[in-house]
């Protein structure tokens, strides 16, 4: 039987995940099954299921490791002083994955209420992704880039619901010059009046 890729457990996992991920965007997750994965891998459903039980387990982790990338487009975005600026680059960094793979998430959703094992994911991944907000958003706090009567935990979820919106709107044919503009709108007003301004001129 071949293996699914050379080199250690996890790395055949990242391989494994990130096929899947580009099948279930090209099929949807529905009518996706772990034969698809495995022909995509170019080996067979036994070697697969080595290291993942069902489908379910294979999007359930898919969905874990979408969620904590979350926190690397944060920190690769806002890693300049402009907090707009950076905003609107974060932005667009969604929107570059969303055209890849988004439509998985939003599929899981709308299966959700029909499938308790799909809403145990699709609420757990919403945990793990307020989570990931919530905590970088106080680090900007403490670092004096927003105020110290900022609430962290209350702009995560509103950021998050703007995002989710957002990314929607592109279903529904919003351009994406478009989608950013709102975004920026929003961003605009929950965390504008919060932004510390500089000395250099710099909010």
């Amino acid at each position: 039987m071949p293996k699914v890729v050379a080199g250690y457990k996890e790395e055949a996992r990242r391989t494994i995940l990130e096929t899947a991920g580009a099948v279930f965007a090209r099929k949807g997750y529905v009518n996706s099954t772990m034969d698809d994965v495995a022909k995509a891998l170019g080996v067979s459903k036994g070697a697969v299921y080595q290291y993942f039980s069902s489908k379910d387990q294979l999007f359930k982790e898919l969905c874990s490791v979408t969620a904590n990338m979350v926190a690397e487009r944060l920190g690769d975005a806002f890693a300049g002083p402009d907090l707009r600026k950076s905003a609107e680059g974060y932005m667009n960094m969604e929107l570059d994955k969303f055209e890849k793979r988004g439509l998985v998430m939003f599929e899981a959703i709308a299966q959700a209420p029909r499938d308790k094992p799909i809403a145990e994911v699709v609420g757990n991944n919403y945990t793990v992704v307020l989570g990931v907000m919530t905590r970088f958003l106080e680090a900007l706090k403490q670092k004096g880039n927003l105020s110290q009567h900022f609430e962290s935990s209350r702009a995560a979820e509103l950021l998050i619901a703007l995002r989710h919106g957002v990314l929607a709107t592109t279903l529904q044919g919003v351009s994406r010059e478009d989608a950013v503009r709102t975004w920026m709108n929003g961003f605009d007003s929950i965390i504008g009046p919060f932004i510390v301004k500089r000395g250099n001129g710099h909010k």
